[in-house]
């Protein structure tokens, strides 16, 4: 499974791994960056390629689950 194109402009949601503080990004802006800043604790937390998909997949089957 690769990053889902539909998703490129749904609002994703994943927590920072420092201080859970959740992040919002769109699904096209996650698929391009490496690292974020976070709002909560400012830390500058680099994202994976498998961390993504984790995060496209988790959508993925809560939007599977609400229709």
């Amino acid at each position: 499974m690769g990053l889902a194109e539909d998703l490129s402009d749904v609002a994703l949601t994943f927590d920072c791994p420092d201080c859970s503080y959740p992040a919002v990004r769109k699904g096209s802006a996650l698929k391009t960056i490496a690292h974020f800043r976070c709002d909560g604790c400012n830390a500058k937390v680099r994202i994976t390629y498998p961390q993504k998909l984790a995060i496209f997949e988790k959508h993925k089957l809560l939007t599977a689950q609400g229709a």
